[in-house]
C-alpha cells in the first residue's frame, strides 16, 4: 500500500510537475507520476494538454529579450521624461 502512495499525487502536485516538465525541470520520477496522474485525471489532461499547447506557441513566437544596456537606456530615458513634467 505504501508504494502506491508514491505513485499516486493529487492536483496540485501534477500541475506541479507539469509546470516543470514545461521547463524541462522534471525528473523522471516526477514525470511518471504526472502521466499516471492524467490517465485518471481528465481536468489536469486538460491543463497538460493547455500547458503544451501554451509552450508551443511560445517557442514559435521567436520572443527577443532586451539587453541590460537597452534596459538601462530605457530606465535613463523614463527618468528624464518623469523629471520633465
Amino acid at each position: 500500500m505504501n508504494d502506491k502512495k508514491k505513485l499516486l499525487i493529487d492536483c496540485s502536485e501534477a500541475a506541479y510537475c507539469c509546470d516543470k516538465k514545461q521547463y524541462k525541470e522534471a525528473t523522471i520520477s516526477e514525470k511518471l507520476k504526472m502521466l499516471l496522474h492524467l490517465v485518471f485525471c481528465k481536468r489536469c489532461r486538460n491543463y497538460s494538454s493547455n500547458n503544451n499547447r501554451l509552450t508551443e506557441l511560445i517557442e514559435k513566437s521567436n520572443i527577443k529579450t532586451c539587453t541590460e544596456d537597452e534596459k538601462k537606456v530605457w530606465k535613463e530615458d523614463i527618468k528624464k521624461e518623469l523629471k520633465d513634467i
